[in-house]
């Protein structure tokens, strides 16, 4: 069984003792971790560290660092534009397009978004925290404050792809290396205005097949064939 993930952005040191407090400590207590339980503690920049627990208490949970390693980032860079769709949907693509293995998520508006962003940052924030951790992905993804459709079609990449229900090709010829962002438009379609903007910002449309995929869905599925084409490839 693998051990039990933990995040402290700034780890606080004390003769090789790292204190854990806040939600990370609520969420050791809830999971009734105990006294010599091993753990392994992430900082989302490839600082990782092995540790048993020596105590648990109140207000925090120290655990005796026994050995610490650097991870190599990600390979791939994977950037997940993502239109505005209802909440629940948005919130499941965003959870597991990053268990997946996306790097960073940029919200965005679209023509036919039927709900805002409000003000859920720190809601998905600790989202991305909690599937990071799930999957093992020692580099946090970052997420950006949502964003209107034209200054996501300006952010740089190596690889642009607009996933699209009409219209669109192969995957595998519009992967030109990383990074790669990929852009899921909303429930309702993009308009033909959007498509044409993205196609003159060096976007190339890629269909997911013949059958209608939810926004989620496609989110998900993209994710995992970009990066199924881009290990095959030995990229």
């Amino acid at each position: 069984m693998s051990l039990r993930s933990v995040y402290c952005p700034s780890p606080s040191f004390q003769n090789d003792r790292i204190h854990i407090a806040g939600d990370e400590h609520r969420h050791l207590v809830v999971a009734r971790t105990v006294k010599d339980e091993l753990v392994e503690i992430f900082d989302g920049n490839g600082n990782v560290w092995r540790a048993v627990v020596e105590s648990v208490t109140k207000s925090e949970t120290i655990a005796r660092v026994r050995e610490s390693r650097q991870v190599a980032p990600p390979s791939l860079e994977l950037i997940l534009g993502m239109s505005m769709i209802r909440i629940p949907a948005f919130e499941l693509a965003l959870e597991k397009a990053v268990e997946v293995g996306v790097t960073r998520i940029a919200p965005f508006t679209a023509a036919r978004s039927n709900v805002g962003p409000g003000r859920r940052h720190d809601r998905w924030m600790r989202m991305v925290v909690e599937a990071a951790k799930q999957s093992k992905h020692y580099y946090l993804p970052k997420l950006a404050e949502p964003k209107a459709f034209g200054e996501v079609l300006s952010l740089p990449a190596s690889s642009k792809i607009i996933f699209a229900e009409r219209g669109g090709g192969s995957l595998k010829p519009a992967l030109a290396g990383s990074p790669v962002l990929y852009l899921i438009g909303p429930e309702g379609g993009w308009t033909d205005e959007e498509l044409t903007a993205a196609g003159k910002n060096g976007f190339q449309p890629v269909s997911l097949g013949a059958a209608l995929l939810k926004a989620e869905t496609a989110a998900i599925i993209g994710a995992a064939l970009i990066r199924y084409e881009f290990d095959s490839s030995g990229g």
